[in-house]
């Protein structure tokens, strides 16, 4: 197993090594790198979707994705991403565009995703197509202009679906909003804190993304618009970017405590199909916050 760092702060690809062959010290090794380097590319790990299933629960229990019509139809427990949805294949029932937005996965749940593991099935040619862009979010915070920090310490922010929600053809013949109303019962909007701190390592991570939180609390409208304008300016300079380029088979785990990203936009006829599992790995919260939020 070697390892090559992608970027300063996170990233890290591992090559040389083989899933199948995995014992449960490399599964611990796998784990603590995903905790400290926040995204982790396994190369070139071929594998049918049981062996990815039984790799995922090394690190804790699958969790199916919410909007069920994305899921393998054999594998409940495995989100299809197929760009060319729409095709002869059964893959197609998976989610052509999904992601498309800086965010952290789930967050707009009461207990959000902790882990997202995404293996590469196949992959469009061309550079930069079908990337998917990170940033590191502990490193946001401690680059954050302190009086920005000051202006969100130990407050909560609103986490909100239903301004990024992908009409389905199930929802023809409903007004926007009755889709909206609908969505406000399925997925209400909860609270989290602005900074959360890790329940393995107990660093401290913004936890806001442009995708997601909608509003920081005990801010007008107008304020609180504004404030997290300026925190996004910061959070997605260009330096604080890092664009992970896909080969087939790659399998890519990262912390949904620690980093925000975004997929990509892809032409129609590019070929890009994913499978994605979400991993409980024992809460996303620390203790104290779950407590506080509770």
């Amino acid at each position: 197993m070697k390892q090559i760092d992608l970027s300063q702060s996170f990233a890290t690809a591992i090559v040389d090594f083989d899933i199948a062959a995995a014992t449960d010290r490399d599964v611990a090794t796998i784990r603590e790198l995903t905790y400290s380097r926040k995204v982790l590319a396994l190369k070139n790990q071929p594998m049918n979707r049981d062996a990815y299933l039984g790799f995922g629960r090394h690190f804790g229990e699958p969790e199916q994705f919410r909007l069920k019509n994305y899921h393998d139809p054999d594998y409940p427990n495995i989100l299809v991403i197929d760009n060319r949805n729409g095709g002869a294949t059964r893959q197609s029932v998976g989610a052509r565009k999904l992601g498309n937005m800086w965010h952290s996965d789930s967050s707009y749940l009461t207990e959000p995703l902790p882990l997202t593991f995404l293996h590469a099935q196949r992959v469009p040619e061309g550079e930069g197509q079908g990337d998917t862009l990170f940033v590191d979010m502990q490193e946001a915070l401690l680059t954050l202009p302190a009086r920005l920090r000051e202006r969100i310490e130990g407050r909560q922010a609103k986490h909100d679906v239903r301004w990024t929600y992908k009409v389905k053809q199930s929802d023809l013949g409903e007004s926007v909003q009755e889709i909206f109303q609908r969505l406000a019962t399925t997925f209400p909007a909860v609270s989290h804190p602005t900074i959360v701190r890790h329940r393995h390592t107990g660093r401290e991570t913004l936890y806001l993304s442009p995708g997601y939180t909608t509003h920081i609390e005990g801010y007008s409208d107008e304020e609180s618009r504004a404030l997290l304008d300026e925190i996004f300016a910061h959070v997605l300079q260009p330096k604080h970017i890092f664009a992970y380029r896909w080969d087939a088979n790659d399998l890519l785990i990262w912390d949904n405590r620690s980093v925000i990203h975004c997929a990509t936009d892809l032409p129609r006829e590019a070929e890009r199909v994913m499978h994605r599992i979400g991993i409980n790995d024992g809460g996303f919260f620390a203790t104290q916050e779950k407590e506080a939020t509770a």
